[in-house]
């Protein structure tokens, strides 16, 4: 494939990402928010004395949180509360510091975070907190000191134990694979590379597989990780696999195999919203991707907030939330509530997931 051509299918699928995006945000019950950063309110009872809620992905205008933003909306609208989406499009810690010492002052009665960086958003978290706002991570956790809640879409355990099961389905004989996460500081892609890596070196189940040590990082950047993915393909001619907990790298990795004619030989896989790999799946090129419901975790981390800010749990080990038909959750050890519901896209039921 020629360079200009190779340009224009890359210009595709960028624009395709951006549709999604756009139909995604378009399902949404948008107003004009008063946060700073790209700001929405959002749904049930938003007149004044009500409970508002923030909600702060790691940087907004991603399909994965946009998906996710729909459930804390959904969850506004069925407890009668303000719900505000904040954030900058800008990935980086600096900026979600901003936003959410920003969103101080405006005296939300909780923050619902998925921390860019864990550690570096702990102290705008804590002042949060000294403030008497409540804080619900989800997705990607802060440190425990600054939350009250993380709610964890799989234990880092079954996430990866999941990731790798995808891998066999798309190459059941095993062989080599290489990780692209997102940054060195995102705690959740760092535990899953980590026990990825432990389960290949101790489970007979996947001791077919073998890995490179090194990880590539993109920062949840489509073009980069199709960079990473032909460069990990050129440096490595026996590579099967590539695995990424981003939900933007894994198909970008994915588009770069069959760019480079090797779709159906070498394999990406990991997370991935459905909607962004039916047609690999469908085609043929690759067998089976991993997630779970975001909008569904967006929805129990709103109610858990919700749950903090009346009193109903405080957070501590054995509370549970109740999330209605979402299902009851269990406060485990420092504050952890595990999703646990995986799913695994294959030819045969990817055509169920409508997200």
């Amino acid at each position: 494939m020629s360079r200009i051509q190779r340009s224009r299918r890359i210009a595709g699928v960028t624009a395709a990402f951006a549709t999604a995006i756009v139909l995604l945000t378009a399902c949404s019950t948008q107003a004009p928010g008063t946060t700073t950063g790209n700001a929405t309110a959002a749904a049930g009872g938003s007149s004044a004395g009500t409970t508002k809620i923030f909600m702060a992905p790691k940087f907004t205008g991603l399909a994965y949180f946009e998906v996710a933003r729909k459930g804390g909306e959904q969850a506004a609208k069925d407890l009668g509360i303000n719900f505000q989406y904040i954030g900058s499009d800008k990935a980086e810690a600096s900026e979600q510091i901003a936003t959410l010492t920003n969103a101080i002052p405006q005296h939300p009665n909780a923050l619902v975070v998925s921390a860019i960086d864990g550690d570096a958003v702990a102290p705008a978290l804590k002042q949060a907190r000294a403030a008497g706002i409540k804080v619900v991570t989800y997705d990607a956790d802060a440190a425990v000191a600054a939350r009250d809640i993380f709610v964890n879409q799989l234990t880092y355990e079954l996430a990866a134990k999941t990731m790798l099961d995808a891998a066999l389905l798309n190459s059941p004989s095993g062989g080599l694979v290489a990780f692209i996460s997102a940054s060195p500081s995102a705690p959740n892609h760092a535990a899953h590379v980590k026990f990825m890596k432990q389960f290949m070196d101790t489970d007979p189940k996947y001791k077919s597989l073998t890995y490179v040590d090194t990880v590539q990082f993109a920062g949840d950047d489509a073009t980069k990780s199709q960079e990473i993915a032909r460069n990990l393909m050129q440096a490595h001619p026996d590579l099967k696999v590539i695995i990424s907990s981003s939900a933007v790298s894994a198909p970008a990795a994915e588009q770069a195999i069959i760019d480079a004619g090797k779709g159906g030989q070498v394999f990406a896989t990991g997370v991935a919203l459905p909607s962004s790999v039916r047609d690999f799946i469908k085609g043929g090129n690759s067998k089976a991707f991993m997630m779970w419901d975001p909008a569904e975790l967006g929805y129990i981390a709103t109610v858990a907030a919700n749950e903090l800010v009346t009193g109903k749990i405080t957070g501590k080990e054995g509370d549970i939330v109740d999330a209605g038909t979402a299902g009851k959750y269990t406060v485990g050890k420092d504050g952890e509530v595990d999703y646990n519901k995986p799913l695994i896209f294959t030819a045969d039921n990817i055509d169920k997931y409508q997200f």
